[in-house]
């Protein structure tokens, strides 16, 4: 392992620019931070660029660049007020439309605005068998920072494409049920019903305006979640992880 106590200044300003949307898109570069998140680029065998740590890094590295730096230089480059021990900077990934060609249960995501939300609901994906994710509209950057840390080492479990039509949706998915989450009344179908089918996407949307009417028009099939009288909604990543999990025990 290559140890220094010091890197550039233009290195530092590199590195951080990289906490920018703007950057990321420009150089095909991310932020990861954490030792699951690094531990999860290398069984990938992920482009990583390279690693900066506090001390020598226990996992093995493979002859990665690694360097070791102090704790002032880690809290410039970190995108967290408490930085983690590690940060390595790696090439993006993007996904390609043929790698969903064998995925029976996909979840989509609409106009999703919380990186938070978003980075739970990759990790419940994973968790509870989802074998791809689609992002529709105006989603949340992937590779924000904050999306990344919210999936506590599951970011790259599940792969993720964007879609930006029904149209385009309606193409590549054209036998796959299409579920829609909201409150309609119309093709309404109970969880233990929508685990019964063995090819779907399950559909969710944003935060505050949920599923949009574009998506629940194209819809084959309905379900909400039931809740007592005096409890208004869930937590939109509250809500898919219910969903998901219900949907994994057929």
């Amino acid at each position: 392992m290559c140890s220094v106590n010091t890197i550039s200044n233009n290195k530092i300003k590199e590195i951080v620019k990289l906490h920018q949307k703007k950057y990321r898109e420009e150089t095909g570069l991310f932020i990861a931070e954490g030792y699951k998140i690094l531990e999860e680029l290398i069984n990938i065998n992920a482009e990583i660029k390279e690693i900066y740590t506090l001390k020598e890094i226990k996992i093995n590295t493979k002859s990665l660049p690694v360097q070791i730096i102090d704790e002032a230089i880690m809290k410039k480059i970190s995108t967290t007020d408490t930085p983690c021990e590690v940060l390595t900077v790696a090439k993006i990934i993007n996904h390609k439309i043929g790698e969903f060609k064998n995925s029976n249960k996909i979840l989509l995501l609409e106009n999703i605005s919380d990186p938070g939300n978003l980075g739970t609901i990759i990790r419940s994906s994973a968790a509870f068998g989802i074998q791809g994710i689609i992002l529709f509209g105006n989603c949340v950057e992937l590779y924000s920072p904050k999306v990344i840390r919210s999936t506590a080492g599951n970011f790259f479990k599940v792969p993720i494409i964007n879609i930006k039509s029904t149209e385009e949706l309606n193409k590549y998915f054209p036998s796959h049920i299409k579920i829609a989450t909201s409150l309609s009344k119309a093709n309404n179908i109970s969880l233990k019903e929508a685990a019964k089918l063995n090819k779907y996407i399950i559909m969710f949307g944003s935060e505050a305006k949920g599923l949009s009417k574009e998506l629940t028009q194209i819809s084959d099939k309905n379900i909400k979640l039931e809740m007592k009288n005096n409890v208004e909604s869930l937590n939109l990543s509250v809500s898919a992880s219910i969903v998901l999990y219900e949907l994994m025990q057929n």
